[in-house]
């Protein structure tokens, strides 16, 4: 008996060793594929060959597990270890996907040529995507046939995660990406793709009005001549605020007045409220128990204003950030082809639906920052995320399903 479970044990430990074996295997020859084809990655499908290459690989996983479900390589790639090593590969994919960027112009030659600056439609993504969906096809496959009702919860979990991926790599090639780019008071009919081709879309933008709130701007000590951040100074990058008094470096700053809207007059800056106003501050600065004294006004500046710095010795400065944006916003007309025109605020992470197509606020002219009359707006269209929505909404249940079983186990 102590024999039998020790075979057991190597047998199992000798799958897994295959399983990432044969996951390294498909990552090195996805980016080696990348890598040959200069980087260009995969030609997904588009609606309807990637409906119908998704029926007919259905149809072979049906094929192959109630007619090969013997054979030793379909065996092997219905259990456990090698769906394992399929998804640890898949989500390392992922990761890569979702923490750098992706579709960069000025992405390095290293990141084109693996395929790591377009994960989504690289080789090493499609072969591992293929590697999970018949690895975790198979497994389920084998659970669920005969049908118990025990097996809900698998079912639903493993289903519902093969629905995700399935859905997600065939809409891959119907996803659709685009960018509109209108000035305050004019109307568009056509947005551009990755690589900055014009694409009618079946709908209008006009931008009525662009609207940017700034957080305050803050104060930095910079060295001369060169102008730059010292590494070793605390406090350094303040909030701006009237009244408010602090140490940086060696010096005590006060700040005595604060404009956030604000024109040169000579020497001074002024409170108004005109279209291209700077923020500007009146700033004391005290140095060597008080021996040294420095005061003046400083601004940023902005796209058509120089900027006021206060120089406080042969050696520092005082300078003023560009104030970071906290929010921005367009509100902007829309029009369908078949339907009246729809007054809307479009926010960040706040989308509006238009037809199939999501609209969301992605940025603006950041060289004149609140001055901006550029709205940029990302359209996306995903006819498969309905599919992606369903397969989540199964593995969610699972998971409350099998929650629920555990805590009731007579049921």
């Amino acid at each position: 008996m102590a024999n039998t479970k020790t075979v057991t044990k190597s047998n199992t430990r000798k799958e897994y060793e295959q399983g990432f074996i044969v996951s390294l295997v498909i990552f090195v020859i996805g980016t080696a594929l990348e890598w040959v084809t200069g980087g260009m990655g995969a030609s997904l499908p588009r609606w309807p060959a990637n409906l119908q290459f998704g029926l007919a690989f259905m149809v072979l996983l049906l094929f192959l597990h109630f007619y090969y479900r013997d054979t030793k390589i379909i065996k092997w790639l219905s259990r456990v270890p090698a769906a394992s090593s399929s998804i640890v590969l898949f989500t390392i994919l992922v990761l890569i996907l979702g923490l750098s960027k992706q579709n960069e112009p000025d992405a390095s030659e290293f990141s084109r040529l693996t395929g790591f600056d377009h994960i989504r439609n690289s080789y090493t993504f499609l072969l591992s995507g293929l590697y999970l969906l018949t690895s975790l096809g198979l497994v389920a496959l084998r659970r669920l046939t005969p049908f118990s009702f025990k097996n809900v919860g698998f079912a639903l979990n493993h289903v519902g995660l093969w629905i995700i991926v399935f859905a997600g790599s065939l809409g891959s090639g119907d996803l659709e990406r685009l960018t509109i780019y209108v000035e305050e008071g004019q109307t568009v009919w056509y947005a551009y793709d990755q690589n900055r081709e014009p694409r009618e879309v079946p709908f209008n933008v006009k931008l009525i009005d662009f609207d940017i709130q700034d957080f305050p701007p803050k104060l930095a000590l910079i060295e001369q001549p060169d102008m730059m951040v010292p590494k070793d100074v605390k406090n350094n990058f303040t909030l701006v605020e009237s009244g408010m008094k602090y140490t940086l470096g060696e010096w005590e700053i006060a700040i005595k007045e604060y404009f956030p809207s604000a024109r040169k007059e000579g020497d001074v800056y002024v409170a108004t409220s005109d279209s291209f106003s700077v923020p500007a501050a009146f700033v004391e600065a005290t140095a060597h128990q008080g021996l040294h004294k420095v005061s003046g006004w400083l601004s940023c500046g902005n796209f058509s204003k120089e900027p006021s710095f206060m120089f406080l010795d042969n050696k520092y400065a005082l300078a003023m950030t560009v104030p970071e944006a906290k929010e921005f916003s367009s509100l902007i007309e829309v029009r369908t082809n078949n339907g009246a025109p729809d007054t809307v605020k479009l926010r960040v992470n706040d989308p509006i639906h238009v037809g199939a197509w999501n609209l969301y606020q992605l940025s603006y002219d950041e060289e004149k920052g609140k001055w901006s009359t550029l709205s940029v707006i990302e359209a996306i269209r995903d006819p498969w995320i309905v599919i992606v929505y369903i397969g989540m909404f199964m593995v969610i249940a699972g998971a409350v399903y099998l929650f629920w079983i555990g805590r009731n186990p007579k049921n």
